[in-house]
């Protein structure tokens, strides 16, 4: 009962603080750009590149992404004392030498070829240079089929779609990963997306038999099972760079991340408010949750924390099995949570994504 009333108010938290009024999230941001001017203007004799702290990001669209560069608007974030400026790195089949008027823009895209061969290739010098960090979160929907009627995501594991899920994370990070290491003149922070499904799928349905083998960040995921697991192990693992490399690394295994803009929450809202809401199976796997402004703060944090290096669990520190957090988000819509969705309905709609 402790945690279903804990879910509950980081749930009721959460849509709280996402329907702030637009209009008070951009004066709040303007404001906070007016600080940053005037922070600039106060060093004149720096560049414009060396005053600010440049983040590379891929995603930038994405719920994740764009709750991150929510955050970053609006608490006025500094990073090694500079204010953060944002590149958004859209995919191409080519790359974008960047001009000097977008060097004097607070928030600009660049194209990045993650086909390259070469870290020039991939990602042009004039960019490359700019950069601070790159925080790669893109990558293929885990949760939706190919086709016409893919987003209904009935049994979307098919043979082409995991191919996708794999390619997606692993090319990527791969030719990022070139860009960091062909950064010789400074170290850059290279922040890569990953999922605790990387800890298994047998972790999740069977740890409640014992609180001891929960999974941390030093559990060994070298074994462990299910496509997810298998996904998450090669893309931090082509995230990797030589040990002697002077650049930081870290794994950001997410969970969940629940916003009324997207995701598992916007999907499971219509059935709970409707009242077809219910435990998936036993009730007893775990679903490891966290709000989008919490997921976004824990990367700025991640961000502004250099001794975090390696996989960094981004969660919230309450685990809440499935039937806790059915109950607790019944509980905030005032609907009943009555209609169970037995095991064999999940394996038979969703396949071997219902499984895991």
């Amino acid at each position: 009962q402790g945690i279903s009333l804990f879910v509950a108010t980081a749930i009721v938290m959460m849509v709280l603080s996402l329907s702030a009024k637009r209009s008070a999230a951009g004066l709040l941001s303007r404001n906070n750009k007016n600080i940053m001017r005037q922070w600039l203007s106060s060093s004149p004799s720096t560049t414009n590149s060396d005053s600010y702290y440049t983040i590379g990001l891929t995603g930038s669209t994405g719920l994740v992404g764009n709750a991150f560069r929510d955050e970053l608007a609006r608490s006025a974030v500094t990073v090694n004392d500079k204010p953060v400026r944002v590149v958004r790195l859209i995919r191409g089949s080519s790359v974008q030498e960047i001009q000097q008027d977008d060097k004097d823009q607070e928030d600009f895209t660049a194209q990045w070829n993650p086909h390259g061969t070469t870290a020039d290739e991939i990602l042009h010098p004039t960019a490359a240079q700019e950069l601070d960090a790159i925080v790669h979160l893109s990558g293929e929907n885990v949760a939706t089929g190919l086709g016409p009627l893919g987003f209904l995501g009935l049994r979307p594991w098919t043979t082409a779609k995991k191919q996708e899920i794999l390619d997606s994370r692993t090319i990527t990070t791969a030719a990022l990963r070139k860009v960091i290491a062909a950064s010789t003149d400074k170290a850059k922070d290279f922040l890569v997306a990953s999922g605790v499904g990387v800890y298994g799928a047998d972790h999740f349905e069977n740890s409640h038999n014992n609180d001891d083998v929960l999974p941390d960040e030093s559990t060994d995921v070298s074994q462990t099972k299910g496509f997810l697991a298998e996904v998450s192990r090669q893309w931090e693992a082509a995230s990797q760079l030589d040990e002697k490399s002077h650049h930081r690394i870290v794994n950001m295994r997410f969970g969940v991340v629940l916003s009324k803009n997207g995701g598992a929450l916007e999907k499971l809202y219509p059935i709970f408010f409707l009242g077809g809401g219910g435990i998936v199976g036993s009730g007893q796997q775990y679903f490891p949750f966290i709000s989008a402004r919490d997921h976004a703060r824990a990367m700025v944090h991640t961000l502004q924390t250099p001794s975090l290096t390696g996989p960094v669990n981004l969660c919230a520190p309450t685990p809440a099995t499935n039937a806790q957090f059915t109950a607790a988000f019944g509980q905030c819509l005032h609907r009943p949570t009555l209609l169970p969705f037995p095991s064999f309905a999940v394996q038979t709609l969703f396949g071997e994504m219902g499984e895991e």
